[in-house]
């Protein structure tokens, strides 16, 4: 338990509502108060620092999959890494992402330098601790993980308990995964009770997940493809261009007859669209569901769209269309 940084009190401390016994952390604050003015700041702390500081521009980060958001209910408890996009639920499925290291077991993937700029606020993936959660759940963006990165925490959501080490909390090595890549994880849990704070700590944070009301997400559900919003400046060009068109034709219905005008008989959506999308791909989609951009895009790159058809409901993102997200 040594080798398990912070301790198990600290955590139950981050949660909403703290356990009402935690006699460890009185022992942790006991003892004369040492004198800081003396006391250099510790080299890691400085290096804490610095990476907070370089991942302070992904902040106000639109929302895609692949980025670690904070937990805006109670940001200090943690984050979760997104995934994918349910848009039956309308809900995004993810991880939840701690600070904490070396608590990492066999399904827990460590943020590391190749991650960078990545906030030192998330610093474990837990892959067993599948969440789903809403956009309001969603606070500040801490970093964002390449595609490879995405799949290593899918491998290890489904394979990593398969792997046969020995229980060592603290331990934290190389595992292979698919395609010649690799991933820093810790080691299976013990079986062994009060042996293994890892544990405890697991029970902790789902302690603050019910509090939270973060769901888990069904581990067994086929994952989703993951989907981005729309935010290269590429991309703005290219519906910039489309919105340009559209207006073409939007003035011309300010003469149409006063029965066939859209004030009053329209429906209108805020919607992301795939940052790969290009711009024939969404000038046809838009004439195809008989849709205008009226508006956008705003400070999370969203477009107004608007319907004549008060009865019209948008297809969902997936196939066929350049959406990425509806009503961001």
């Amino acid at each position: 338990m040594t080798a398990l940084t912070p301790t198990l009190a600290i955590v139950a401390a981050r949660l909403p509502s703290p356990p009402p016994s935690i006699e460890v952390l009185d022992a942790d604050v006991a003892g004369t108060t040492p004198d800081w003015r003396g006391i250099a700041v510790p080299e890691h702390l400085m290096e804490r620092f610095a990476r907070r500081s370089d991942a302070a521009p992904l902040a106000a980060r639109p929302i895609a999959g692949g980025q670690i958001h904070l937990l805006a209910p109670c940001p200090g408890f943690g984050a979760v890494l997104l995934d994918a996009w349910d848009s039956a639920q309308q809900r995004w499925r993810g991880w939840l992402v701690t600070p904490d290291a070396s608590y990492a077991d066999a399904c827990g993937l460590v943020v590391e330098e190749r991650d960078a700029p990545a906030d030192p606020r998330a610093g474990l993936v837990l892959c067993d601790m599948p969440v789903t959660v809403a956009v309001t759940d969603l606070g500040a963006c801490l970093g964002v993980f390449s595609q490879e990165r995405l799949q290593a925490a899918r491998w290890l959501e489904t394979h990593g308990r398969a792997n046969g080490a020995a229980a060592a909390p603290g331990v934290i090595a190389r595992v292979a995964l698919p395609g010649d890549d690799y991933g820093l994880t810790g080691t299976p849990l013990s079986s062994e009770l009060g042996k293994d704070a890892r544990v405890v700590y697991r029970q902790l944070l789902r302690q603050g997940l019910q509090q939270l009301q973060i769901a888990p997400a069904d581990a067994a559900a086929p994952q989703m493809t993951p989907i981005k919003p729309a935010n290269a400046s590429r991309w703005l060009k290219i519906v910039t261009a489309v919105a340009a068109s559209v207006m073409v034709v939007q003035s011309a219905w300010l003469f149409l007859p006063k029965d066939q005008a859209v004030v009053g008989n329209a429906e209108r959506f805020r919607v992301l669209f795939r940052a790969e999308a290009t711009e024939a791909e969404i000038r046809a989609w838009l004439q195809r569901e008989q849709l205008e951009i009226v508006a956008g895009p705003d400070t999370l790159g969203a477009f107004t769209l608007l319907s004549r058809n008060r009865q019209k409901v948008l297809p969902p993102p997936g196939p066929g269309n350049p959406l990425a997200v509806i009503n961001p």
